[in-house]
């Protein structure tokens, strides 16, 4: 995460907590000629575009006070969506027994994509287990590049 993600993160935690909002992602990125601060955020059961605006509300004057972002640049809140990403160690804990995509930095036996179910995290937090093509599969958390709630379609019956 760039630095000034990271800053943007530090600022909105506390506003998000406050609105009983989890920030599941910040991201600072150049789209064209555009900047955007983006924001992910959640909540048990989901977030409404009311609350998406109220938190952009909330956190823009606290950026504009704390002025580290040099240039004009766009605020953008958002939810994260159905495939939401994994980031944290505890969104691995919490979203335990569902399916994920995973990126890898470097691969791990000739893969480094892959979809799995998470099993859950070794006691030290350093490891994810994960269930791929019926095995077992641990991975160090920093050879993650990327997670993200897998789409799975619960098809219905034909009738």
């Amino acid at each position: 995460m760039s630095k000034i993600a990271n800053k943007a993160l530090e600022c909105a935690e506390e506003i998000a907590k406050e609105m009983g909002l989890e920030i599941v992602d910040t991201e600072f990125v150049k789209e064209g000629s555009a900047r955007i601060l983006r924001y992910y955020i959640d909540k048990d059961g989901g977030v409404s575009m009311q609350e998406c605006e109220d938190f952009s509300r909330a956190v823009s004057p606290l950026l504009d006070e704390e002025d580290f972002i040099e240039g004009a640049y766009y605020l953008e809140v958002s939810s994260p969506g159905i495939c939401r990403p994994i980031k944290k160690i505890e969104d691995f804990v919490k979203y335990q027994g569902r399916e994920v995509d995973i990126a890898l930095f470097t691969a791990i036996e000739g893969k480094k994509k892959f979809a799995a179910k998470i099993v859950g995290v070794n006691e030290d937090k350093k490891e994810i287990v994960l269930e791929t093509e019926g095995r077992e599969l641990i991975v160090p958390r920093e050879k993650i590049s990327k997670a993200n709630l897998a789409f799975v379609f619960q098809g219905g019956k034909d009738e």
